[in-house]
């Protein structure tokens, strides 16, 4: 028998798969590809022949639906560069969970991967390292760190690819992140709090008694001057620390730059983090030759400019395929727009209902959320238990409803793992960053385009290529009235975009009363009528991709950063004003945080003047840190009498374009209105529903340091003066110290108010007084039983205000109200606010 050795003649002739750069004839030399992957899909070959023609780009971003084989547009890129002679090379996904799911997928190709660095394969550039992205990104990196606190590199790296890079972004701001937490490092944690007490104090006095208590959702920005006066006491404290878990891996990150960064002091964590991430320290990073940036929901391009120093030019010009529109079938409904009469509890179990003989993976923002689920849910899962969780998910498609806890990102749920997918709920910012920038930017379109980013990622995980199929319900006041904004509309993906308007279009066929109604709609999609099927895809079939979303501002905030961490205060102020003028008429509260930022710059070198520019940062965002002289309280104008209907209907003209919008928004404040943890949300809740029934509103102590909680301005001239404490416990009566501050707040009000009539009210479940606590005179008490009467009143007056948009006409809403005995007065008649809605405090 003849036989020829074709293995031989592969190395006399250099192994093809080894030695092919272009990408195409790459994938069709490999010899060990996996039965069926007999040719690049068309958006896979596209993607890779834009990719090649700039292949010399340092920064490439590119952009392909989930499902869309982006894995493997990463492994031809990754394979090629090695076969260039550009090597070691490294494959990054988020998480440890995915790592495994990637190697499965080079195993599938046929490309040599290793796990670790330190595998002969990968220094010699013959294999594709793949790892988590924190391996690259931590101050221990083995890829080498720069700066004071010096890390040798022990391996090189010249291209990395990372995938999901939105994801990533958010572990970036972990990597860059210092954290001192209550239950890991007590002491330092007390003594930062004692450390910059007063200067809490002066920032709100409330929030330092939360601070003191350990509430949960007590939060506080340290002032920067005290910061940056303090650092030298600030470094005693922590230096100790940074050789700890889990400091250690942040601390040569920021040591060089801490009087730069924000600090946070929340109920369980003092945090601290630089504006722009020093990217520039991370070796390995930095001095990569190739970057490429997998993505499918990065909405703001700007972060790979502003974080990770890319290329701007490179940045603005991704690559795509041809069409958007390579992405499953999904059919989205929003139960609570179709059927506005159902309760949460309502939509909690039809949505049990539909987990009978098939799996619904639910995602929730919190764990308390979850907890609400866990009556109906077979399995919840966090970073604990997640990767057994969905193993059980993709084997048995009748397991049930699975709740997950906070992760929009980094799990796949192909086929029956997952056929109908429930987002429960607008993404909460969890760390104490996060959480302030939430309240900075409230109503921002930055702070929106975050929240739209968190959504399409959490809306993809059942949906992992353009063959698989899923109903994705989105539940949530919130959420509801989120997707209503036509700004955030704009922020998802174009595929996403138009199977939004494919879901209006399909709601606007949808008559029922009953959420029962929804599951023939349903049933459409899960067994393929042809004529769904044919409506969704003949949707996206024309579906392109949009021009990338670059901030003007983003290449100037990172060169201010750089100028300010040596030194260069005069370029720092030139190119942080540079950043402040790009976001004029387009993001007023980010344009107030960049000055906030321009003050701290330069505060080392101008104190007068830094503090001059925080006043002004602050007059345009009143959530920013209140200047060393404080600022002017701006009294709330008397109302007139007789202006309650006039006021509320304009109100309501203002904040909705129809009944529909009216009756979810009425919903969303309903939700807010709720004993628990979220007090900020509760206290704006209060301001907002004095709008909604025609009373000027304001919040003295979040937006001027002084004063109520909420002060309410009433026809006819009188004040109500309102303390919430929401979040006190249940069956206790109100405490010394609660009563105590509702007449400090009445003393305020008097001397803020002289010739005027306030009514002191506090929200709080009990209408008993403890008996150290001074009853102020006239008190009134919103308790448990009176708060879920408002709630339930306004439940049932939000339809009659929709009803022949009855909104609209103000003697209608006045009506409206009346009937509701949601008239407000300072007597509490039988027929006002008072009388109806709340107690008269007592012993």
């Amino acid at each position: 028998m003849v036989k020829v050795n074709f293995r031989g003649l592969g190395a006399v002739t250099s192994e093809p798969a080894r030695t092919i750069v272009e990408p195409r004839d790459l994938f069709n030399a490999l010899p060990d590809k996996e039965t069926g992957l007999d040719y690049l899909r068309g958006p896979q070959d596209q993607v890779l022949t834009a990719w090649h023609a700039r292949r010399q780009d340092r920064d490439i971003v590119i952009k392909m639906n989930t499902g869309g084989g982006k894995t493997l547009v990463g492994f031809l890129i990754a394979r090629s560069w090695l076969n260039e002679g550009l090597g070691p090379v490294a494959y990054l996904v988020p998480d440890g969970f995915l790592v495994a799911q990637v190697m499965r997928e080079a195993e599938r190709l046929g490309i040599e991967c290793v796990s670790t660095p330190e595998e002969p394969a990968y220094q010699r550039g013959q294999a594709v390292l793949v790892g988590t992205f924190a391996k690259l990104f931590n101050g221990l990196s083995v890829f080498g760190v720069q700066g004071n606190v010096f890390k040798a590199p022990r391996f090189g790296l010249s291209g990395v690819v990372i995938d999901d890079a939105h994801a990533c972004v958010a572990r970036a701001d972990e990597a860059f992140r210092l954290r001192i937490a209550v239950d890991t490092h007590p002491e330092a944690y007390e003594a930062l709090l004692r450390l910059f007490r007063d200067d809490i104090r002066q920032q709100s006095r409330s929030g330092l008694l939360d601070l003191e208590a350990g509430r949960r959702a007590a939060i506080e920005e340290v002032p920067f001057w005290s910061w940056q006066d303090k650092q030298d006491r600030v470094l005693d404290l922590l230096h100790p620390l940074s050789n700890q878990e889990p400091l250690k891996f942040a601390w040569p990150l920021l040591a060089d730059c801490l009087p730069l960064c924000s600090a946070v002091i929340t109920g369980d964590a003092v945090e601290i983090q630089p504006p722009v991430h020093p990217t520039d320290l991370l070796t390995g990073f930095h001095q990569a030759k190739r970057r490429v940036y997998l993505t499918a929901t990065l909405a703001d391009d700007s972060v790979l400019v502003r974080h990770f120093a890319a290329d701007p030019k490179s940045v603005a010009k991704p690559i795509f395929p041809s069409s958007a529109g390579d992405i499953g079938d999904r059919m989205i409904l929003v139960p609570q727009s179709l059927v506005p009469s159902a309760t949460e509890e309502d939509l909690r179990n039809y949505v049990a209902s539909l987990a009978t003989g098939r799996n619904v993976a639910v995602i929730v923002p919190s764990r308390a959320r979850a907890d609400w689920w866990k009556a109906v849910a077979k399995s919840t899962l966090d970073r604990t238990n997640i990767q057994a969780g969905v193993k059980k998910l993709r084997a048995d498609p009748t397991f049930g409803l699975v709740v997950f806890i906070n992760r929009y990102d980094g799990i796949d749920l192909p086929g029956d793992a997952c056929r109908i997918l429930v987002l429960d709920g607008l993404p909460e910012a969890l760390d104490g960053i996060e959480r302030l920038e939430q309240a900075q930017l409230r109503g921002s379109l930055t702070m929106l385009s975050r929240q739209v980013q968190r959504l399409e990622q959490g809306m993809g995980r059942a949906t992992r290529s353009n063959e698989d199929h899923t109903v994705v319900l989105l539940l949530g006041t919130r959420l509801t009235e989120r997707l209503n904004n036509p700004q955030a509309r704009d922020l998802f993906s174009p595929a996403t975009r138009a199977q939004l308007a494919l879901a209006d279009a399909v709601a606007s066929q949808i008559a029922t009363d009953s959420l029962d109604g929804l599951t023939d709609v349903i049933d459409q999609c899960l067994n393929r009528d042809r004529d769904w099927v044919a409506l969704s895809r003949g949707v996206l079939a024309e579906v392109r991709y949009d021009a990338p979303v670059i901030g003007d501002e983003a290449e100037a905030e990172r060169l201010a950063f750089e100028a300010a961490r040596r030194g260069d205060s005069a370029t720092a102020e030139t190119q942080q004003k540079a950043a402040i003028k790009a976001l004029r008429g387009k993001d007023e509260n980010r344009r107030a945080l960049l000055t906030q930022r321009l003050a701290g710059y330069t505060n080392g070198v101008n104190p007068t003047k830094a503090q001059s520019l925080q006043k002004k940062a602050n007059s345009a965002n009143h959530s920013l840190l209140r200047p060393l002289g404080g600022i002017q309280y701006e009294r709330l104008a008397k109302a007139a009498a007789q202006e309650q209907g006039e006021q509320a209907c304009t109100w309501l003209l203002n904040r909705y374009s129809s009944g529909n919008e009216l009756v979810i928004g009425f919903n969303a404040l309903i939700q807010d209105l709720d004993w628990g943890p979220r007090t900020k949300q509760f206290e704006q809740a209060m301001a907002d529903l004095g709008r909604h029934i025609g009373v000027m509103s304001q919040r003295p102590d979040e937006d001027f340091n002084e004063g109520p909680d909420d002060l309410w301005a009433l026809p006819g001239g009188d004040f109500l003066v309102i303390e919430a404490k929401s979040g006190a416990d249940d069956g206790h009566p109100v405490k010394k110290d609660d009563a105590k501050q509702l007449s400090n707040s009445m003393d305020w009000f008097r001397e803020r108010y002289p010739n005027s009539t306030g009514t002191p009210v506090i929200v709080h479940p009990d209408a008993r007084f403890a008996k150290a606590a001074a009853i102020p005179t006239g008190c009134r008490v919103i308790d448990t039983m009176h708060l879920h009467t408002l709630r339930q009143v306004l439940t049932a007056v939000a339809p009659q205000l929709a009803t022949n948009d009855a909104y609209r006409d103000p003697k209608q809403v006045m009506s409206v109200l009346a009937d509701g005995r949601l008239r407000v007065s300072a007597e509490p008649s039988a027929n006002t606010f008072l009388a109806r809605f709340t107690a008269k405090g007592r012993r």
